[in-house]
């Protein structure tokens, strides 16, 4: 995922100071991080719902992307 305003490296950073682990880059998908010229920005923000799997868990998730994106 991405969100306007902010790197996949900020919001990975962002999140992990919040105790939430998530990972930037292109996932090996370099044909379309390329393709959507996203590759020189970072690429994108993966975050791996396997870890975050409760409704409370998913929630938190959201909610602290919703704070870093001002929302």
């Amino acid at each position: 995922m991405r969100i306007k305003g902010h790197s996949p490296l900020e919001l990975a950073t962002e999140l992990g100071e919040r105790g939430i682990f998530t990972w930037d880059g292109n996932y090996y998908a370099l044909n379309l991080t390329e393709r959507l010229d996203l590759e020189k920005d970072g690429g994108f923000l993966r975050i791996g719902f396997v870890h975050y799997n409760t409704k409370g868990e998913v929630d938190r998730v959201l909610s602290e992307l919703r704070g870093i994106a001002g929302t």
